[in-house]
């Protein structure tokens, strides 16, 4: 099967897939994809292509870049939802033919590291499933490697003008895409360069370190393009945001958000799988050499962003994702090592669990007819388990040889998260799909009628979706909803409540996640504040 079709055609057909299925089950999630989207979408209705703005407010918490392509696609195609959705996906397909570029410069004498290295990319459950989000983590991740190459290509191959100054692009293009983090990815690589540098080439180093601050001058510089201007237009306050809040101000917020500093070791497991579950990817780790300046490479890369990470106690799961094509450049070279031609073990323990998994799936609805869990449940197909079953006994099938194992667990571990995620989203998207409240918001504007939300911090989760021209107007506090009231009884209330909730179910509501939405008339409220839920 393998032999039908180059690597490349194969890595294409598989995100293709697996795009197209993502974005046609899933919906624009709630609150991070929405949130975006309407940054963008109040880009648009106010022509304002230097300071982003999220419900009338200066929006300061991301860089551009991002915006300005989501308008790029719709000045193209015109306001819509799915070519907003490429573009991230379109930066995880660009990483991964990068990887495998930076696969072969990194390992020239085996045949199989760029075809090989995209495959163990791809095949990682996180890789995929964010490669899919409308988020900013996917276009810095596609800058680090860009970075990642260049300090290869400038290592191995020499000092080139052109190559210093794509160096200097991708930290600018970082920049721009979420802020100064990518220095974090790139500079200590690049300062540790004596450690992993190869020994036929000699250098020196006052050349390297010179031009590595020529780089990081050039790449200031086009993020300063945007920068300047953006805060003179967007005022004091969003000036010293972007200028602060990106660097020293976040690094403080990050310790209201603690979390231990082994946090990101025991994610490990979680990020690497399904690798993690295959034997030869153990075997191969334990015979990986520090002799090897590649592997130095690699570990100078991952290592000092890992420790950073790690002492900063706010912690998210896809401030990581940059690192994972590292994972998967070690993760290749372990597998791909020696004795690997004479591989023809199963991945049994990975089929067991895609077996496990299908099983679930397809006695689920059936347990649930009797001890009632969950009504969501009944209505989940036993398709989907049936094939994830196929999946198993794919892997089980039949051994494999070095040549065709990366493949068919890239293959089989693209298939599983389709089907887990389809089944998911067959019974649980609407619970996550805002489109019909922000229609219904947008109805009643058009009606002559205002909507109001209420409750805490309003992330613009309607903006888009509906369409809206303008801000909603937000109130946090019942006191002060209360006295608005008064002057407002033509209008509407949005409020989010816990089911059961009898005094609202006379009223148009709709599920979000575990909690339900109502557009309530204020002049019920004021017959009876009973309505507000808190």
């Amino acid at each position: 099967m393998q032999q039908l079709m180059s690597g490349k055609f194969w890595i294409l057909l598989f995100w293709s897939v697996l795009m197209v299925v993502s974005l046609t089950v899933r919906p624009l999630m709630p609150v991070d994809e929405t949130r975006y989207a309407s940054v963008a979408w109040e880009m648009w209705l106010r022509q304002d292509f230097l300071v982003p703005h999220l419900n009338g407010e200066t929006y300061s918490h991301k860089p551009p870049l991002l915006f300005w392509l989501m308008q790029l696609s719709w000045w193209l195609f015109g306001v819509n939802e799915y070519s907003m959705r490429l573009i991230a996906p379109l930066f995880s397909l660009a990483a991964l033919f990068l990887t495998g570029h930076i696969a072969s410069l990194l390992w020239p004498e085996r045949k199989r590291a760029e075809e090989g290295s995209r495959y163990v990319l791809l095949g990682f459950f996180f890789w995929m499933f964010s490669g899919t989000l409308t988020m900013f983590d996917m276009l810095l991740t596609f800058f680090v490697l860009l970075g990642i190459y260049c300090q290869l290509q400038l290592a191995w191959h020499g000092f080139t003008r052109r190559r210093w100054i794509l160096f200097g692009i991708a930290i600018g293009g970082g920049v721009l895409s979420k802020g100064p983090v990518i220095l974090l990815h790139l500079l200590p690589v690049a300062l540790a360069a004596p450690w992993w540098w190869p020994e036929a080439r000699p250098v020196r180093w006052h050349h390297w370190y010179l031009g590595i601050l020529f780089a990081v001058c050039l790449g200031a510089a086009i993020a300063l393009c945007w920068a300047i201007p953006a805060g003179i237009s967007g005022g004091e306050a969003y000036r010293n945001a972007i200028f602060l809040g990106q660097t020293s101000g976040r690094l403080v917020k990050s310790f209201a958000h603690r979390l231990p500093w082994w946090w990101y070791l025991q994610m490990l497991s979680l990020l690497l799988l399904p690798w993690l579950l295959c034997k030869p990817f153990w075997k191969g780790m334990r015979q990986l050499s520090l002799r090897e300046p590649a592997v130095r490479f690699c570990l100078a890369w991952l290592l000092p962003v890992l420790i950073a990470f790690s002492v900063i106690s706010g912690k998210r799961l896809h401030y990581l994702l940059p690192l994972l094509p590292g994972f998967a450049l070690l993760t290749f070279r372990g597998i791909d090592g020696p004795g690997s031609e004479a591989l023809r073990a199963r991945p049994l323990l990975l089929a067991i669990v895609y077996l496990l998994a299908g099983t679930a799936l397809l006695l689920l609805p059936f347990l649930n007819d009797i001890w009632h869990w969950q009504q969501d449940l009944t209505r989940l197909s036993p398709i989907w388990g049936i094939l994830l079953v196929f999946v198993a006994v794919y892997l089980f099938s039949a051994g494999m040889t070095a040549t065709n194992y990366l493949f068919r667990i890239c293959l089989s571990s693209v298939a599983a998260l389709l089907l887990l995620q389809g089944a998911f989203f067959s019974i649980e998207a609407y619970r996550y799909d805002l489109t019909s409240p922000a229609r219904k918001i947008a109805a009643l504007r058009a009606a002559g009628r205002d909507v109001t939300y209420y409750g805490a911090k309003y992330h613009g989760q309607y903006n888009f979706l509906g369409r809206l021209q303008k801000p909603l107007n937000t109130i946090q506090h019942q006191a002060n909803l209360l006295k608005w009231a008064v002057d407002h009884s033509s209008d509407y209330i949005i409020v989010r409540y816990r089911p059961p909730s009898p005094i609202h179910q006379q009223y148009e509501h709709f599920p979000f996640k575990s909690r339900y939405i109502a557009l309530l008339p204020v002049k019920d409220i004021l017959a009876n504040p009973a309505l507000l839920p808190y």
